[in-house]
């Protein structure tokens, strides 16, 4: 949403700048302006709505996900580290410095 707002940010202060420059009475000028600044509203506000609803829809299933992260984030935390018996070292992976004895 971020960019779509700095797009618009951007036509915005674009458009004034090029009226601004134009050669034309001020007066005339803040007319036309605030014209086309009405239009682009109207123009936006619809896209702007819709995108307003589906983030409202997609809110809770974001919230689940999250809860569900955090209660599996929680399980692995309460685990503590691991036991000696799960741990797979270098050791037994045979990469080792040592040949095994008798070798």
């Amino acid at each position: 949403m971020g960019y779509v707002r700095g797009v618009f940010h951007g036509l915005v202060i674009g458009g004034a700048v090029a009226l601004l420059y134009a050669p034309k009475p001020g007066r005339q000028t803040r007319r036309e302006l605030q014209e086309r600044l009405d239009q682009m509203r109207g123009q936006m506000q619809p896209a702007l709505d819709k995108a307003q609803g589906v983030v409202q829809q997609a809110r809770p299933q974001v919230e689940q996900a999250v809860s569900k992260a955090q209660q599996q984030a929680q399980k692995i935390t309460r685990r503590g580290p691991l036991s000696s018996s799960s741990y797979a070292g270098p050791a037994s992976m045979g990469t080792g410095g040592s040949p095994a004895p008798g070798v």
